[in-house]
């Protein structure tokens, strides 16, 4: 069922959202055309857009996608629009010529490897909850939970390389479970983490945080059993995938982050766009931008929820997420193992927070967005949040564990009811 709803939201939502009116799905697509055409990596330039910096995977297996379908090369490109209110930054784009409805049509067929990663984070996230807890109720609910958030919704139905960095670190979450719990096949497990971390490092840097975190499980937990192969299998499997990226980076721009080319070409191609958000207040600026867009963000019109709205589904959120890390800790240990469930959790969740304080220093906003790098453990404390309420009737508290898919089925339809229907579409 959760596998369904995902499909069902994310592909109406591909279909109602105009081609090119994500946050620049121009770019993400020109560097997927500039490998398929030129068969090399695009160098940090302004000819090669605003893109040209980020980890090169996810545009492999887009040229690859472009290659299969038989897909000519296009110019990812429609004509500037006015702004208005009732225009809503080009969402009610007319798409007049043969060539503009061919492109609309390309790039919605460019979607669809997205909306496949994001159903890979929804089974991740359903097999992660299953293994905490043995309850299909729980799995369900949790990857639910993960299939109808607005804001990843938004993620997987457009063309960019975020629905695919979630994708693998929601497996590798699901796969260091499995390896907390092995008796057997213990080092492949820890080498399969190790794997996985290290594509979605060479897919988006946001996964940095997420890789480091979840790595440092593997060797304090190695330590301590006096497992001396695992932590040595997945840091060796995490620098075969993604070490040649950072060597690359650190012969041709001088670091392994390419960091200091980056700032400088942003501030080229958008004159004043790279300024530290750690200039604005915490309460003025960080939490309005957190609050606003951690919930639903539209593309590059920044459509977002009613303020109110946006702050009452934040607030139910909080303690939804303490009560979960006590039931998880308190409730859901079932063997020695599992003493370890919070902790990997937090840490998952705690990489998340990281790699959007990191990525707000460097841009002009505080997108919430880079915080779905750990949406399983996210969705998993927000379920758990809902789960062993003792204080409600029996039905009652097995019906709770649908709260946050109800949820966000319900911002799902105010968002389709609101934007997506008056203006979106082909």
């Amino acid at each position: 069922m959760p596998c369904v709803l995902f499909l069902g939201v994310a592909i109406a939502t591909s279909v109602r959202t105009p081609a090119l009116s994500n946050n620049d799905e121009q770019f993400h697509i020109q560097y997927a055309l500039y490998l398929r055409s030129h068969h090399a990596l695009p160098l940090i330039s302004v000819q090669n857009g605003d893109e040209a910096q980020q980890p090169p995977l996810y545009y492999l297996s887009l040229a690859i996608w472009m290659k299969g379908l038989g897909m000519p090369e296009f110019n990812p490109a429609l004509p500037p629009e006015p702004v208005s209110a009732t225009n809503l930054d080009g969402f009610d784009h007319v798409y007049t010529t043969a060539t503009e409805r061919q492109l609309a049509v390309d790039v919605h067929l460019l979607r669809l490897p997205s909306i496949g990663y994001g159903l890979v984070a929804v089974l991740a996230a359903f097999g992660s909850a299953w293994i905490l807890t043995r309850r299909v109720s729980i799995a369900s609910a949790t990857a639910s939970t993960v299939a109808l958030w607005p804001k990843f919704i938004v993620v997987a139905a457009s063309v960019s390389n975020e629905s695919m960095t979630d994708a693998f670190c929601a497996l590798a979450l699901l796969v260091l479970l499995l390896w907390l719990r092995a008796e057997r096949r213990r080092v492949l497990w820890a080498g399969i983490a190790g794997l996985l971390l290290g594509l979605a490092v060479i897919t988006k840097f946001t996964a940095l945080p997420v890789a480091g975190l979840l790595l440092l499980v593997v060797v304090v937990r190695s330590v301590m059993r006096r497992w001396w192969r695992d932590p040595l299998l997945a840091v060796a499997a995490f620098a075969a995938v993604s070490g040649w990226w950072f060597v690359r980076n650190t012969a041709l721009y001088g670091d392994p982050l390419a960091a200091s080319a980056t700032l400088h070409f942003l501030n080229q191609f958008i004159a004043h766009l790279v300024v530290p958000s750690f200039n604005h207040s915490l309460s003025g600026y960080w939490i309005p931008w957190l609050v606003n867009s951690v919930w639903y963000q539209g593309g590059a019109n920044q459509l977002m929820l009613p303020w109110a709205l946006a702050v009452a589904v934040s607030v139910l959120a909080l303690p939804c997420l303490g009560w979960g890390a006590w039931v998880v800790w308190k409730h859901w240990r079932r063997e020695p193992s599992s003493r370890l469930d919070l902790p990997l959790l937090g840490l998952a969740a705690a990489a998340g927070v990281a790699g959007w304080v990191l990525l707000c220093y460097q841009i002009t906003q505080a997108p919430a967005r880079y915080l779905l790098v750990s949406i399983s453990a996210w969705a998993v404390l927000l379920v758990a949040g809902t789960d062993h309420l003792t204080f409600l009737p029996s039905a009652v508290r097995r019906a709770a564990v649908w709260l946050w898919p109800l949820v966000f089925a319900g911002l799902d339809v105010y968002v389709f009811a609101n934007y997506l229907i008056p203006h979106g579409g082909l």
